[in-house]
This record gives structure tokens, sequence and C-alpha cells, in this order.
């Protein structure tokens, strides 16, 4: 209870720190650029958090295939812009749809060697599509993200329900103590005599 308390209080102090004392330490410059009612910035970038949607949103453009196709059933009502907009907020219902699109029965990634490798790649993924996001999008960035969008769907709607059928997870433990002592061996059961402080 101690300790929760103490980090509580660091955390606390850390807060109050930065909001009392540096409120702007966090922001971004171009916040403190004068707006011009006449002229849109070069570079107008969300917050972190939302990168990799932004780069996403920007991935799609008229050129690319899957654009077309959509442009073309719909008789143009989805355009590029549309499917930007539907690929962006597609991109976070389908982690909403995670626990159902993973069709394995050992739900530790612990315990699932292919898992892991797939997941770490789409962490990966993530940090080049919230890089991708924070380029202009000209060059090479808008490609380097629609590489990044198309391995974000693939994950969730490929990948992660494919590994529930191919993938042989390890046996995991029957009981949360067997995994412990598979651990800490004895060594938490002599332990065990002498009460927590």
């Amino acid at each position: 209870m101690i300790k929760d308390l103490f980090a509580l209080a660091v955390i606390l102090t850390v807060f109050v720190a930065i909001v009392g004392f540096m409120p702007n330490y966090l922001g971004h410059p171009d916040n403190y650029v004068e707006a011009n009612p006449l002229v849109t910035p070069s570079h107008i970038v969300p917050e972190w958090y939302f990168l990799p949607f932004y780069a996403i949103l920007r991935s799609f453009t008229a050129d690319v295939w899957v654009v077309i196709l959509a442009n073309w059933i719909s008789f143009g009502i989805i355009d590029a812009k549309f499917f930007g907009v539907l690929a962006m907020f597609g991109a976070i219902i389908v982690m909403a749809l995670a626990p159902w699109l993973d069709t394995s029965s050992v739900r530790s990634g612990r315990y699932r060697p292919m898992f892991k490798w797939w997941f770490a790649l789409l962490v990966v993924d993530f940090f080049v599509l919230m890089w991708a996001g924070a380029m202009p999008a000209e060059g090479i960035y808008p490609i380097i993200a629609l590489i990044g969008s198309a391995y974000w769907f693939a994950y969730f709607l490929i990948i992660l329900p494919l590994l529930g059928v191919i993938e042989k997870p390890d046996t995991p433990p029957a009981t949360i103590e067997d995994d412990f002592n598979a651990h800490y061996g004895n060594k938490a059961a002599d332990s065990s005599a002498t009460p927590a402080e």
C-alpha cells in the first residue's frame, strides 16, 4: 500500500510540475504559428497517437486499385477521400473486433510462438504508420503508408483468423500455480512460511 501511494505521489508530482510550470512543453511548435485564413499550412499533423490512422487516411489515393474498384462498384459515390475515411475508421473498428477475429483456443500470446512474431510485426507497423503520418503526403511516404495500411488490415482480417487454424500453440499450464512454480520453483514455497511485510 505504501509503495502504491509513493508511486502515485511521484506521478502526481511530475503531472503537477508539467501542468503548472511547463504547460506548453509537450505541445507542437506549429501550434504557435499565427493562423492565416488565406493560406493552408504546409504541414499539419495530428497528435502522435492519431498519426497511424492519419497515415491510413492519406494512403488511399485515387490511383490505388482498391479505390478505383470501390469507385467503379459504387458508381462514383466512394471516391479516394471517402475511401480514406472509411479505411481510417475501419482500422479502428477492426481492433475492436479482434476478440472475435482471433480464432485460437489459447488466448494468451505467451503460448503462441507464431502469434508473437506476427504481433511484433504489427507493433513495428504501428510505428512505421506513425512515422509516415508525420511526413508530408508526397514522394515515397504515401506508398510506405499504403503498405503499412495493407498489413494492418491483413493482420486483423486474414492473419489473426488463420493463426487460430494453422498454429499449434504450446501447452498452457493447468493452473496459475503450476505456471508460477514452473517459473520460480520451490523458492516460492520455501518463502511462503515467512509472512509478507
